[in-house]
């Protein structure tokens, strides 16, 4: 699961499910019609099919298990800077806009970035950021609300398992979960991306998870991203 985005996923998408060719008979006019024993054939398959995943009281160790599949050991955690950055009277410097700045200076002082600066006789100062050769490896773009960003990798994402299970009193299919996690492996571009917002190193945090049982299924559904733990 990544650190900015809402999810969900349904256990058992990948389980392998066998087919078998059914025989049929040719009638004139290029019908084809099934014998009843492939028709009894495909009705046990299908039977199978709805069976996989057993209705049962959903548990701890049930509840991970849907995990498994979807979350990983490490994912890497990216910060972004703008490419350009502009203020004056009509448009004042807010907090990110000094960061991004920060971010600037950091970047240009390892040689990643070159920057230009102008002003206008309205009082408007732009700043722009140009990717060098020896930055080029490192940062990525991608469009942003504030335009195009250089994008870096800063850290990781490492799991630390499932907290907190609940299952609902009422539906035993039904529960919820504290997924803990926390950022760590800080790379070079950690300290230089000051634009990087509330990711402190080694620090738990936990993305609430809920799980339940529908349409012959076991489910789950991430509810809340990212919540800071006590």
């Amino acid at each position: 699961m990544t650190d900015s985005a809402r999810g969900s996923g349904t256990a058992g998408d990948n389980m392998h499910r066998e087919t078998s060719q059914a025989e049929t008979d040719q009638p004139r006019g290029g019908a084809i019609a099934l014998r009843p024993v492939a028709l009894f054939a495909i009705a046990v398959i299908a039977c199978a099919i709805v069976a996989c995943q057993k209705r049962e009281p959903l548990t701890a160790a049930k509840a991970e298990s849907l995990l498994s599949g979807y979350v990983f050991n490490a994912e890497p955690v990216y910060a972004e800077v703008p490419q350009k950055v502009w203020f004056g009277p009509k448009s004042p410097m807010d907090d990110f806009d000094a960061r991004s700045l920060v971010t600037y200076r950091n970047l240009q002082n390892a040689g990643l970035i070159t920057v230009t600066e102008t002003h206008d006789a309205g009082g408007t100062s732009t700043y722009e950021a140009k990717v060098t050769q020896k930055g080029f490896p490192i940062l990525g773009t991608a469009p942003s609300v504030r335009g195009a960003v250089f994008r870096g990798k800063i850290c990781e994402k490492k799991y630390d398992g499932l907290r907190n299970f609940q299952r609902h009193p009422n539906d035993p299919t039904v529960g919820n979960a504290d997924l803990v996690w926390h950022y760590d492996n800080p790379t070079p571009l950690y300290p230089m991306f000051e634009t990087k917002i509330n990711k402190p190193l080694r620090k738990p945090f936990a993305s609430l998870v809920s799980f339940f049982y529908k349409d012959y299924d076991w489910k789950f559904e991430v509810t809340a991203n990212k919540i800071e733990m006590k």
